[in-house]
């Protein structure tokens, strides 16, 4: 059995638009079931949120005391990967 990270980080603090959206609509085609995205950045992505729920994804936001952002976004039907990036956002928000 092959082990899938539920994971997948994207960095998008150092890039320009639009590539943080060009980067992140990319991603969300190539994640796998029960995987989710983790975005990074300096700003809430305000672009590609009306994107998600037309592809069938769904996406929680939490603003870190650093000033960065992290979202997380899974597909609306993966239940593994709405708990797994949940429970990521609730981790950071303990630390």
């Amino acid at each position: 059995m092959i082990d899938i990270t539920k994971e997948v980080l994207l960095d998008l603090r150092e890039l320009e638009p639009p590539e943080p959206f060009v980067q992140s609509l990319a991603a969300l085609e190539r994640l796998l079931p029960g995987q989710y995205l983790h975005l990074v950045h300096h700003r809430a992505p305000a672009m590609l949120y009306p994107e998600l729920a037309p592809r069938g994804f769904v996406s929680q936001t939490q603003e870190h005391s650093s000033g960065l952002f992290h979202i997380v976004v899974w597909r609306e039907t993966d239940d593994e990967a709405k708990n797994e990036a949940l429970s990521q956002l609730e981790r950071m928000a303990n630390t």
